[in-house]
């Protein structure tokens, strides 16, 4: 049954803006005989597109309508933004002297050569 609903409203909203098109072709005879404001010019071949076409604009501004346009307050809120820092943290960093008898010193140092044969990638034929 939800399903059901959003698929409606959906379709509503979907459909909406081609509604003064469908309403033009269903009504077609009426509009063009009776509606029509240029029913007195046969020569431009209106036949209601001038109705069409002021339904349409009609629509469209009812669709670039603001609906909360007139309804907005005029009322400014500024906010006041106060930081305060919770914790000092001290950063200086202590240097104490370091001497040579704090560090390891390895004379044992042998150079040794990892890399074997490089294989190339085959070759196309």
């Amino acid at each position: 049954m939800k399903k059901l609903a959003i698929l409606v409203i959906t379709l509503i909203m979907l459909v909406k803006p081609l509604w003064p098109v469908m309403e033009y072709v269903v009504n077609y005879d009426y509009i063009a005989n009776v509606l029509c404001e240029n029913k007195d010019k046969p020569q431009l071949q209106c036949n209601g597109k001038c109705y069409l076409a002021k339904q349409l604009k009609k629509a469209q501004r009812e669709q670039d309508k603001n609906p909360f346009g007139e309804q907005r307050s005029k009322i400014e809120v500024q906010s006041m933004v106060y930081f305060q820092s919770l914790l000092n943290f001290d950063l200086a960093l202590e240097i104490e002297e370091y001497s040579d008898s704090n560090f390891c010193q390895y004379q044992d140092l042998n150079a040794i050569l990892l890399i074997e044969d490089i294989t190339h990638p085959p070759e196309l034929i």
